[in-house]
């Protein structure tokens, strides 16, 4: 078999339209779709529209720590930017609606192997953080997967929400991170997502680039006058974008 493996998304839906485009020409069995697609940049509506009606594919949608910003914007909390309101009524009830009753993980079987996907497996950092703003200099952190490997009944456990790639073997157990569409921190702005070829004699995972218009992503920042509403969020976010390091990481709490 082999599957698509797409994460963090981050609302950027010029990228993700690409990606959805590339997918086609990959000859695959099923897609894994493994969170957080809104509430990062200009499209959220766009992006959540296209995970709606994908039909091209068998595929498994979960969701991410961005999805998990709904309660708290429901229960009106303080530590909510105010941007993230504003989303959130652009998404509308029935979006709205559809993200939370997304599971938050899913193991299934494929080929014999058992396999966890999520967005986040642990509270342990799964990388070694050496630069916040250059994350492409950051690496696996063989403590924390050596933790998890001994508590992890499956075989494989894939994830996303680090924004860079990751495919390790401890303990028998394989791990991989799938990088991001819309907001990859590894410096190479290009949309990322992973390819799995697995049978039950072969398992292998391909980190796939594609390109995509960053002008247009400017343009759509500026149509829906994000940078106007939404100043500094808003211009963090696409300028980590265009140039594939996180400026918003270095600013604010949290990823």
């Amino acid at each position: 078999m082999r599957i698509a493996l797409i994460s963090d998304i981050h609302s950027n839906h010029i990228a993700f339209r690409e990606v959805l485009d590339d997918l086609k020409r990959r000859n695959l069995d099923e897609v894994f779709f493994l969170g957080d697609y809104a509430f990062g940049g200009s499209g959220s509506v766009e992006t959540v529209d296209a995970l709606m009606s994908f039909k091209d594919l068998p595929c498994i949608i979960i969701k991410g720590n961005k999805e998990g910003y709904i309660e708290p914007i429901e229960n009106k909390e303080t530590w909510i930017f105010p941007e993230m309101y504003a989303i959130y009524n652009e998404l509308g009830k029935k979006r709205i609606d559809w993200l939370k009753n997304l599971p938050s993980e899913v193991t299934v079987n494929r080929e014999g192997k058992t396999i966890r996907l999520c967005h986040n497996p642990s509270k342990l950092k799964m990388f070694v953080v050496v630069d916040r703003l250059n994350r492409r200099n950051n690496y696996p952190n063989s403590e924390s997967l050596r933790q998890l490997s001994m508590t992890m009944s499956e075989d494989i456990c894939i994830f996303g929400h680090y924004h860079l790639f990751m495919n390790e073997t401890i303990n028998d157990k394989v791990f991989i991170c799938t990088s991001s569409v819309g907001l990859p921190f590894n410096g190479d702005s290009r949309a990322q997502y992973v390819i799995m070829d697995i049978t039950s004699h072969n398992l292998s995972f391909e980190l796939c680039f594609t390109e995509y218009d960053h002008l247009e992503l400017i343009k759509d920042f500026e149509r829906k006058r994000y940078f106007e509403k939404y100043n500094v969020w808003s211009l963090n976010t696409a300028i980590s974008m265009i140039f594939a390091k996180n400026y918003i990481g270095t600013q604010h709490k949290g990823d």
